[in-house]
């Protein structure tokens, strides 16, 4: 008997007759199961505060009051506009990086965006691509077999270099320097290269800046380009304001030369909104990307018909990706919550067979959506790829406590607060300490560096509060105040 213990200081064997024995025993002699003093509160107080229509009224209110603040909320929130914090705020090296981007206004001088028009080049093959796993892997790319750098090409090109440089219907879009937009464009240097022969000194380059080879026979022949295109890429460019740069470093990204032929040819701009280092609304870019793309459209119908190839605009510093990943943002957070309370209509009309049951309780995890992402916005949070993952999962998290309750009020008898009282009689306290237990487990992460950890455990936290006071003193008060009568057999939907 005493080996039964294992030195423990309180009786550790087994009971005898087991608590669930000794429920058994109770309800098939109709004996009153004693319950504990928590079970008695959410019986006697819960239930009993429940069934006065004073209560409920207050209830309502507040509920309501809740509700339309949390809506106005949730209105405003907006997608991310900087890129995803992985540390806390107050962490040394995210103040650095933070201090960095954003903290240091951009001047005259400052590099915009640079913005490319290419011709040549297809679809981009994105076969294997994972930019999570691999982030300098965009794909291969698929040149156009078509692509001719002829004469009249060339031209085309310069003329629409001309037009970003100096046509007033771009000056808001494109940045200024010197009265001009700023062009990378590398026909006009090889255009002068090819008349002179050089690029060397003051004298060259002024013949190049000031447009005088435009008045010589320019051109290039395209069967001279292997000859050609060598030694002109030795040269320094003469739009190098330290007069460093060669020309094959100034246009890395325009001139597509593989060795033997040109795959590509490309003419950037700077944008004046845009620049490479931080990030806007999805709103502000998408503006200026629909300006590019209208400019490239307009483009192609001229320097299609000479080069060969489609004119595509694009740039190389994710800010275009960026901004479709926040409009991603958006659009997979109000799916997958509409997908998510629509699984979890199904799941609860499954489980109870009650059709009014089941809405009441969807109505409820919507009013805990509207809740959890309309406190995320008073707490400053914007639309990343966490918050948009977190909001996807409230529907799941948030039905657990709505269903238990629904169950236990459609599998009791009686009258409505017959089933009331007897659903906080035998779940009040489960669901409880169920919420008890969550909300404990999320305050650790409340401490976490890393920021999905941080912003999981207040998601949680939220979550699991708001889901326990909608389904105990929302969903529970609604069923009290229609006391829609269920019935004992027969379909029920």
């Amino acid at each position: 008997e005493n080996s039964a213990c294992f030195g423990c200081c309180c009786p550790c064997g087994l009971v005898d007759p087991s608590n669930t024995e000794e429920a058994r025993l109770a309800l098939e002699g109709n004996e009153e199961i004693q319950r504990d003093r928590i079970s008695e509160f959410f019986k006697v107080k819960v239930a009993g505060f429940i069934k006065v229509p004073l209560h409920r009224l207050i209830l309502g209110v507040l509920f309501l009051t809740w509700f339309a603040i949390a809506i106005w909320q949730m209105s405003l929130i907006e997608a991310t506009k900087e890129s995803e914090q992985f540390l806390d705020e107050d962490h040394p090296l995210q103040k650095s990086v933070t201090l960095l981007n954003t903290h240091f206004p951009t001047a005259d001088d400052d590099l915009g965006l640079k913005v490319h028009f290419v011709v040549g080049v297809d679809e981009i093959d994105r076969t294997g691509v994972n930019l999570l796993l691999d982030p300098e892997n965009y794909g291969s790319p698929n040149f156009v077999a078509g692509f001719d750098f002829n004469e009249k090409c060339q031209e085309d090109l310069v003329t629409f270099c001309d037009e970003l440089k100096t046509a007033p219907k771009y000056k808001d879009l494109i940045k200024r320097k010197s009265g001009l937009g700023s062009v990378y464009c590398f026909v006009e240097e090889l255009a002068a290269y090819n008349v002179k022969g050089d690029l060397t000194g003051d004298e060259y380059c002024n013949f190049v800046r000031q447009g005088e080879w435009k008045n010589k026979n320019w051109q290039v022949n395209p069967n001279d380009l292997s000859e050609i295109m060598p030694r002109f890429l030795k040269e320094r460019s003469c739009f190098d304001e330290n007069s460093l740069e060669t020309t094959s470093e100034r246009y890395q990204d325009e001139i597509g030369w593989n060795g033997l032929n040109l795959m590509y040819a490309s003419i950037s701009t700077e944008s004046n909104v845009l620049d490479p280092f931080g990030v806007g609304g999805e709103a502000q870019t998408r503006g200026e990307y629909d300006q590019f793309v209208d400019i490239a459209k307009e483009q192609e119908k001229i320097i299609s018909q000479s080069c060969g190839g489609a004119v595509t605009m694009t740039d190389l510093d994710g800010i275009f990706v960026f901004m479709n990943n926040q409009s991603i943002y958006v659009r997979s957070a109000i799916q997958s919550a509409v997908l998510g309370v629509a699984i979890a209509f199904g799941v609860l009309l499954i489980s109870t067979r009650v059709f009014h049951l089941a809405l009441f309780a969807s109505i409820t995890i919507m009013s805990v959506l509207a809740s959890v992402v309309g406190t995320m916005v008073m707490l400053g949070w914007t639309l990343g790829s966490i918050e948009s993952t977190l909001i996807g999962i409230i529907a799941g998290f948030s039905v657990d406590y709505v269903v238990h309750l629904a169950h236990a009020y459609e599998i009791a008898k009686g009258d409505t607060y017959d089933r009331i009282t007897e659903a906080f009689s035998d779940l009040g306290i489960s669901v409880f300490n169920g919420m008890i237990t969550s909300v404990a487990a999320s305050i650790p992460l409340f401490f976490c560096q890393l920021q999905f950890f941080a912003k999981f455990g207040t998601f949680l936290c939220l979550t699991i509060a708001y889901s326990w006071i909608f389904a105990n003193f929302g969903f529970m008060t609604l069923l009290a105040q229609l006391k829609i009568p269920l019935k004992e057999k027969g379909c029920r939907l």
